[in-house]
């Protein structure tokens, strides 16, 4: 079942990575080309980004000498119809996570339940702003669930869920989370859900199916379901006054002409997002058989581009008490040029889970023969 933790303590956290992505940092550590490494810490579509997003980067870079528009105005009609929305209940951001600061300063919440284990930003922007953070803690017995009776906004301003939860990969589906929204206004709270991984879920499995709402933010991410992580693009789509006033408060030229033109070519691309959502689940699910397959993993169910498992412990730690799992077997898939997300800075996670990207078929047989290989070494 899940549990509270009010004492804004790290649970489970040390000096792991917060963030997955750290090709550069790899690759000088292992004094190889960066190119040469496999990156399954990140979760990015493997399709790759969409050919016409990259011819466009490439039109565009005439424009690179001239200021973007300022204010995105044609990007966000293109973004409002993507998501079944106007462009004025549309914010744009350079990527999720500045929306993610920008609407805790905007809101100047005083205290915040964020239903984890999730993404650390939601309380890192959130401490920034001043708010005092309370977590609701997921179970692994109930494969960290999302059980909606479970959240009490009561004395809380702001609620945060994602949804697919990363890293677990849980999804709600949208009757959850409109109950959990009618919870949050009968508290008097508003509800912000990340849908950053949504478009890897299926068509209808967004809460904006059904439009915006008031005290409902709604924050997306285009830069995992169309590979351009690279280039920062994500948005907020709320009621046309928040979204206003969150616009008000940030910065002109937030999004830069390279990243506006392959967005725009990206979304005008229905097809990328149809095949998106016909390879990725079998590519997921035969993964996610492979690992369940190996002595001592265990895999969580996900409806994401990633899979979280669980590892270990292992029996060659010192004394033969068992090594620390996650720490040592992302070090040692390193060496094999394999990154993975080393998942002990996540809150209520701890040692042992690991979070792995779902690639291409070539490059998850690559991780799957790897790690059998580390966990055969790590246990000695």
């Amino acid at each position: 079942m899940a549990g509270f933790d009010v004492t804004g303590m790290n649970v489970g956290a040390s000096a792991a990575p917060a963030h997955g992505g750290r090709r550069e940092a790899a690759a000088r550590r292992l004094g190889i080309p960066k190119e040469e490494l496999i990156d399954f810490s990140a979760s990015i579509n493997p399709l790759g980004p969409p050919t016409a997003a990259l011819e466009a980067i490439t039109k565009a870079l005439a424009e690179v000498a001239y200021y973007p528009e300022e204010s995105g105005a044609g990007l966000a009609e293109n973004v409002a119809e993507f998501l079944g929305v106007t462009p004025a209940e549309v914010a744009l951001g350079n990527g999720s996570i500045e929306i993610i600061y920008w609407l805790a300063v905007l809101l100047g919440p005083r205290r915040v339940l964020i239903v984890e284990p999730t993404f650390s930003e939601y309380r890192t922007a959130c401490q920034a702003a001043g708010a005092e953070c309370e977590s609701l803690m997921l179970a692994p017995a109930d494969d960290f669930a999302l059980d909606v009776e479970s959240v009490d906004p009561r004395g809380r301003d702001l609620v945060f869920v994602c949804n697919p939860n990363n890293p677990t990969g849980h999804l709600a589906d949208v009757e959850q989370i409109l109950y959990l929204w009618q919870k949050c206004r009968a508290a008097g709270a508003a509800l912000v859900v990340d849908e950053a991984f949504i478009d890897f879920a299926g068509a209808g499995s967004s809460v904006l199916s059904g439009g915006v709402r008031e005290g409902l933010y709604v924050i997306r991410s285009f830069t995992k379901s169309f590979a351009l992580a690279g280039l920062r693009i994500g948005c907020l789509a709320a009621e046309e006054s928040l979204a206003a006033a969150l616009k008000a408060r940030m910065p002109a030229w937030n999004i830069n002409c390279l990243a506006r033109a392959a967005a725009r070519a990206a979304l005008a691309d229905g097809d990328y997002l149809v095949r998106t959502r016909k390879l990725t689940p079998l590519l997921r699910e035969r993964l996610f058989t492979d690992l369940n397959g190996i002595e001592g993993v265990r895999t969580f169910p996900s409806a994401a581009n990633f899979i979280l498992f669980r590892a270990g412990p292992f029996g060659a730690g010192p004394g033969g008490a068992g090594a620390g799992s996650s720490a040592d077997l992302a070090e040692r898939l390193e060496l094999q040029g394999i990154l993975v997300r080393d998942c002990r800075s996540f809150r209520g996670l701890g040692d042992g889970y690991v979070r792995v990207a779902v690639r291409d078929e070539r490059d998850n047989s690559q991780l799957l023969s790897a790690l059998r290989w580390a966990v055969e070494k790590l246990n000695g």
